[in-house]
């Protein structure tokens, strides 16, 4: 009969134990993973959150829907820049005057006050007519629309209130006055065009606004401007005022709160003598 030493019982002994324990280890692990539910718990909201975060949605949807604006798209932008707080909507992270959904639908950084690096904050761009994402002095690209007298036509940055480079800037369509405020930014934002055609007169553009006098309260005027990033931003105004002037009367330059747009032409036809002025007011944004 086989003898089996001591030794060998031994290591037999130890080997059972192992396997036993790894079997008991196996099966211990199978147990808690398929048998046992141990999902991660998960924090059920209080009422007293879950109605704070369901007015949230409801005050951010208004806001969007006011401002034609895709909820879904903006909520993206705003996980995408990492933004945050009660009111995302009208917060400035980067301090720059400029509330996130105008950030969103200028196409510029939230978090950088200066999206182009030019040393001037996206705010002060926008407000004097530059383009806040190109560097430099760079504007946007301005057309007037007008459906009612058949007025499209591009608007000029004039940069001087001089009359003979206000007529050479009017050659080239209508003329945007220095220092009035940029379409769609509070103030008074004046722009004229020729109404009299001559025949040594250069330019396509001579007789732009021949028909602004037919133009009556509620009609409407459209400024459409586009940036370098490709934003196309269409500022829409209904006229609430018409009349004649000198081309020296405070009421066309006054100032405003709001944004106001103010169109002059010469008066009557054919003659430079007065201005016609149309008055409007800023009804809203499409983008």
């Amino acid at each position: 009969m086989l003898q089996i030493s001591d030794k060998t019982k031994f290591e037999l002994k130890r080997a059972g134990i192992l396997i036993s324990l790894f079997l008991g280890t196996f099966f211990l692990g199978f147990y808690i993973v398929n048998l046992l539910d141990l999902q991660p718990t998960v924090k059920t909201p209080s009422k007293k959150e879950a109605v704070q975060d369901s007015q949230i949605d409801i005050d951010l949807l208004k806001k969007t829907s006011a401002d034609g604006i895709n909820l879904a798209d903006f909520s993206a932008w705003v996980k995408a820049n990492k933004l945050a707080g009660k009111d995302v909507y009208n917060a400035d992270p980067d301090g720059d005057g400029l509330p996130n959904f105008l950030e969103y639908i200028h196409g510029t950084d939230p978090n950088n006050a200066d999206t182009d690096g030019d040393k001037f904050s996206d705010k002060q761009e926008i407000t004097n007519g530059y383009d806040p994402d190109a560097p430099g002095d760079a504007k946007p690209l301005v057309f007037v629309k007008i459906e009612k007298v058949g007025v499209d036509a591009p608007m000029v940055w004039s940069q001087s209130e001089d009359d003979k480079k206000t007529l050479k800037d009017l050659e080239n369509g209508l003329s945007h006055f220095p220092k009035t405020a940029a379409p769609g930014d509070n103030g008074n934002s004046i722009i004229s065009g020729h109404s009299s055609n001559y025949v040594w007169a250069k330019g396509d553009f001579n007789h732009i606004f021949k028909d602004l006098n037919d133009l009556q309260n509620g009609d409407v005027i459209d400024i459409k401007t586009i940036q370098a990033n490709g934003k196309i931003i269409t500022y829409e105004y209904k006229v609430n005022d018409k009349f004649v002037a000198t081309p020296e009367d405070e009421k066309i330059f006054a100032n405003t709160e709001n944004p106001t747009l103010t169109l002059s032409t010469c008066w009557p036809l054919g003659t430079n003598l007065k201005r016609l002025i149309v008055k409007a007011e800023y009804l809203k944004m499409m983008f």
